[in-house]
């Protein structure tokens, strides 16, 4: 099954589709996390954690105290898409397994769909920081353009909506449809999540790591 910009718009399926690929972020922010911490923080244990999902963690509360703010700061974008598909669930009553199953909803989630790293393990710690800014920055502007979607109400985004993103002169968001409730849920989303990528952006460009945790404890504070 295939999708074209040309399909009717269809709210109901359109917030599906946005429900199974934000289940795919935050699934993705977690490997993120998990690889982050077993290459540095705890490398000592990584031959026994090598792989996020045969050796998972069930309490997502350890990479809380994990030593390196870079897993801090994935953790927040992590807990940010979480609280989102849990809000989308509740309002849209989203059956999640149900869905990840459904052929059409599996289909409609490429739409808008950012980049991915297949492999995440086979990817050296500095390499790693590199694709989670890229795959962050992707995934906001996916999540922008299911709210320029819902706005336009068509899959046509007009050009001047696509615009807005990366338009640095007053509030990119300000032609949203903030009175529609998905929406503002979404410009909510998407503005904390800018807020956790300008943060990790920051991190990256620190290379002592007393500065590192200085920096990130003072935009805890922001």
């Amino acid at each position: 099954m295939s999708i074209s910009r040309n399909d009717p718009f269809d709210l109901n399926l359109c917030v599906r589709g946005l429900g199974n690929l934000v289940t795919r972020m935050h699934s993705d922010t977690y490997a993120y996390m998990y690889n982050f911490t077993f290459k540095r923080a705890l490398k000592s244990l990584s031959e026994d954690f090598n792989d996020p999902w045969e050796n998972g963690i069930d309490d997502l509360e350890f990479f809380d105290n994990v030593d390196d703010t870079f897993v801090k700061c994935c953790m927040k974008a992590h807990d940010k898409l979480v609280y989102f598909k849990m809000d989308l669930t509740l309002r849209f009553g989203i059956d999640e397994e149900e869905d990840i199953l459904n052929e059409v909803i599996v289909a409609e989630q490429e739409r808008f769909k950012p980049y991915f790293l297949a492999h995440m393990q086979s990817k050296n710690y500095k390499t790693l920081k590199r694709f989670y800014e890229r795959t962050l920055s992707e995934s906001i502007k996916s999540l922008y353009l299911y709210a320029c979607a819902i706005t336009a109400k068509s899959y046509k985004i007009p050009l001047v909506l696509k615009k807005q993103l990366t338009n640095s002169e007053g509030d990119p968001l300000r032609l949203l449809n903030q009175d529609d409730n998905t929406v503002e849920l979404l410009v909510k989303l998407i503005v904390g999540l800018k807020k956790d990528l300008e943060v990790f952006q920051g991190l990256a460009a620190i290379t002592s790591k007393v500065k590192r945790d200085v920096f990130y404890e003072r935009s805890l504070l922001v």
